[in-house]
């Protein structure tokens, strides 16, 4: 979990800047079932084969299958129709849209549209005519978010969101618009709010804190909660760094920790510090036996690495190793 002004400051621009893969949607001309590959939640593509020539003639090569990164994935999200048969344009037919739109990079627009009505058709088991009304709102969802990326950034983060809010409701509607957008702007225009809270040196901590409450009680639940943890896990890391540095023993962080959080999370708390110190003992002990190897001047620099290499792997597992080798190649060991 990170910094909580951290946290808040990827959820701006993941507003601001996350409708991006709009920037290369282009509306398709035509897309119809037949046109279609095969169903799209299931991330199955046939490989198509292309001519080659090898000397003079001309072989079938088959392709490598392209990336797919939805491949072995269920399609994520709802589609909900109201008592006359229509789509509800809520956040999970959004999330469904979303699903698709993950192949951008992957797969032209044309291709991903045409997996959703593939998957439609196949899958959805919704009747002809929703599955029109949920084409309709994939294509002005993206427009309206291909729109939203193109406007100029003016400089101000405060006014550039509400542009973008504001075009939004004029392309798809009020009701639409905060349905798929609404919690994210929300939040965004909370989190602007809060940073130049922060940044206001003429108020003391008293009355921050005081204004701080007030500004999160405006939130969400579940955007509350997400900064209360990122919050709580803040002053937790604050306060081992503080215990570490006056080389506090197991009794006294058990106190100080039970005291602010309870003896359930003392516990855990404990454990991490265990676990923490046996990182530190195994990473010291790799290196005190690196530096030997490196330092044997009886030993050629090909069997010099490969017996650092054998203690690498005989010490850590794979992902164990990927941290290993970035500490050594910063000097950090």
């Amino acid at each position: 979990m990170k910094h909580s002004r951290t946290v808040a400051f990827a959820a701006l621009v993941a507003l601001a800047l996350g409708a991006a893969w709009v920037w290369r949607v282009q509306r398709p001309a035509a897309a119809t079932p037949a046109a279609a590959p095969p169903a799209a939640g299931a991330g199955s593509n046939a490989a198509p084969s292309s001519e080659r020539l090898s000397g003079t003639a001309a072989t079938r090569v088959p392709e490598a299958p392209p990336r797919d990164s939805l491949r072995g994935t269920d399609v994520d999200g709802a589609i909900r129709l109201d008592a006359n048969g229509d789509p509800i344009a809520d956040r999970e037919l959004r999330r469904v849209f979303d699903y698709f739109l993950e192949r951008l990079g992957e797969r032209s627009p044309d291709a991903i549209r045409a997996s959703l009505v593939a998957w439609l058709a196949q899958a959805s088991g919704l009747p002809a005519r929703a599955q029109t009304r949920v084409l309709e709102l994939f294509d002005a969802y993206v427009d309206a978010e291909r729109e939203a990326v193109a406007l100029a950034a003016s400089g101000d983060l405060q006014n550039d969101l509400a542009r973008r809010a504001a075009l939004r409701r004029e392309r798809l509607g009020a009701a639409v618009a905060d349905a798929w957008f609404g919690a994210d702007e929300r939040y965004a225009d909370f989190t602007l709010r809060r940073l130049a809270l922060e940044r206001d040196t003429s108020l003391d901590m008293a009355e921050r804190l005081a204004r701080r409450e007030v500004l999160e009680s405006d939130l969400d639940p579940a955007h509350a909660e997400s900064l209360r943890e990122s919050t709580e896990f803040q002053h937790a890391t604050a306060q081992t760094a503080r215990l570490d540095a006056l080389d506090a023993d197991a009794a006294q962080r058990h106190a100080e920790r039970a005291a602010e959080w309870g003896e359930d999370a003392a516990q855990r708390l404990a454990q991490l510090d265990t676990q923490r110190a046996q990182w530190r003992q195994r990473l010291q002990d790799y290196a005190h036996e690196r530096a030997a190897i490196a330092n044997d001047a009886s030993l050629t620099a090909a069997a010099r690495d490969a017996r650092i290499e054998a203690l690498l792997a005989s010490r850590f597992d794979e992902a164990e190793r990927r941290r290993v080798l970035a500490l050594a190649e910063a000097g950090l060991l």
